[in-house]
């Protein structure tokens, strides 16, 4: 909540509405677009006492804020961005009771993206660090151009905007991530399976192809992925089986074949283990499961 009443007329610099025609039930649209200053310590916003829906995403520009989220206490600096839905009652975002100067900050509010911002906090946090000259701080003080004046959008153009934002925020770094060694070594893995799926590979041909333990491989591979090395290795054969089955005439044989099982019987009970039915099963009722 708000600790005092705010004329929000005073403290918003300039706004763009946005209107979507027909907003498809599944895709985000935007809503509104704010550049604001806040000058004052009864500023405070605590989403555990909010029952607005939607999701937004803030970058300070100016001075200084303060972010509750997660557990943790943020300094909200010029270039810090925080993401997160109205209602999330781990968030709480207020004026610092020791700054003086504004805090001044650019705002996006959407809806139908709780899912997303969820599922955003839950694997990178609720802060993200971005230029002011570029991405999506440009892109957001872009519209003041168009300060006070409705913007029309289909759809599918409303679910890009938001789409470019949300996925702005990654720029930084997930390139760090790509680019770490844990992260190279896991991708080199993923290429080294799909390259040589005909073959009967394990986690120990893994590891001795690029000189690593077995055990640091499947530590690596489970922080970057969330499966073992093994569990990855049967997933994409089986996957490989599903659509052999549903797109080709060879039979159970050819394809264990295909997939690096030179035992049929062997194949036949990785596959029921992993998908709950047989291969034969599967090829009649032509739909494969998502694995």
């Amino acid at each position: 909540m708000i600790r005092k009443a705010v004329d929000w007329r005073t403290v918003r610099q300039w706004t763009v509405k946005f209107e979507v025609h027909q907003p498809m039930k599944h895709l985000p649209y935007p809503d509104i677009v704010v550049e604001e200053v806040q000058q004052t310590p009864e500023y405070l916003v605590d989403g555990r006492l909010r029952k607005l829906g939607g999701g937004q995403l803030s970058i300070t520009i100016g001075g200084r804020g303060k972010l509750k989220a997660g557990g943790k206490v943020y300094d909200l600096l010029p270039g810090m961005a925080f993401l997160h839905n109205h209602f999330d009652p781990e968030v709480c975002y207020y004026y610092p009771e020791d700054f003086s100067g504004d805090w001044r900050f650019l705002w996006i509010a959407f809806y139908n993206a709780e899912d997303i911002v969820e599922s955003v906090n839950k694997r990178y946090g609720y802060v993200f660090n971005l230029p002011l000259d570029r991405g999506v701080t440009k892109l957001l003080a872009s519209y003041r151009g168009y300060r006070g004046a409705m913007q029309v959008l289909t759809p599918l153009s409303g679910c890009r905007l938001i789409m470019d934002v949300i996925t702005g925020l990654g720029d930084s770094f997930e390139k760090k991530l790509i680019e770490n060694p844990q992260s190279v070594l896991v991708a080199d893995s993923q290429r080294y399976v799909l390259e040589n799926i005909g073959r009967d590979i394990g986690v120990d041909d893994l590891a001795a192809e690029f000189k690593v333990s077995r055990e640091h491989l499947s530590r690596v591979f489970r922080d970057q992925t969330g499966v073992s090395p093994r569990e990855y290795i049967a997933r994409i054969k089986m996957r490989l089986a599903c659509d052999l089955l549903l797109q080709t005439s060879l039979n159970c044989k050819e394809i264990a074949e295909r997939v690096g099982y030179h035992d049929h019987s062997s194949f036949s009970r990785a596959f029921k283990n992993m998908l709950g039915t047989s291969p034969r099963v599967l090829r009649e009722n032509g739909y494969r499961p998502d694995i």
